[in-house]
């Protein structure tokens, strides 16, 4: 009972995160939003890979790949070069991760150490 309670959690959290991810961020609510829902999608694509749900990890990852994009509009409105080049790689680091996860037969453990040493920190550089 408590798994299933748990996997519902996550689908209510990932469609929160879905549903967010497709808003365009224009204020900085909207970014503090973004970053929230990232980081939602985060937690939620590690535990699914750790749990060797793979499937669900990448669902996670596509959800931060498209709130990283959308959000880079607000860094470009506000002409932050820096934040700009940041989101950019924070989005090549989540793609690397994918194409882990894309593999026929990803390592579980090779993808969380990826996620820790790439991801994680180029979120951070905010």
């Amino acid at each position: 009972m408590h798994f299933k309670s748990c996997v519902a959690a996550l689908m209510v959290i990932g469609a929160g995160a879905l549903a967010f991810a497709q808003a365009k961020v224009t204020t900085p609510e909207d970014l503090d939003k973004s970053m929230k829902a990232i980081q939602q999608a985060q937690m939620a694509a590690g535990k699914a890979i750790t749990s060797g749900d793979f499937a669900e990890g990448s669902k996670q990852l596509a959800i931060v790949r498209k709130t990283l994009d959308d959000s880079r509009e607000f860094w470009v409105t506000h002409k932050k070069d820096d934040a700009i080049a940041a989101n950019k790689e924070s989005v090549a680091k989540v793609e690397e991760v994918q194409k882990m996860l894309a593999d026929g037969t990803p390592d579980g453990q090779a993808v969380m150490a990826a996620m820790k040493q790439t991801v994680g920190p180029s979120c951070r550089q905010c």
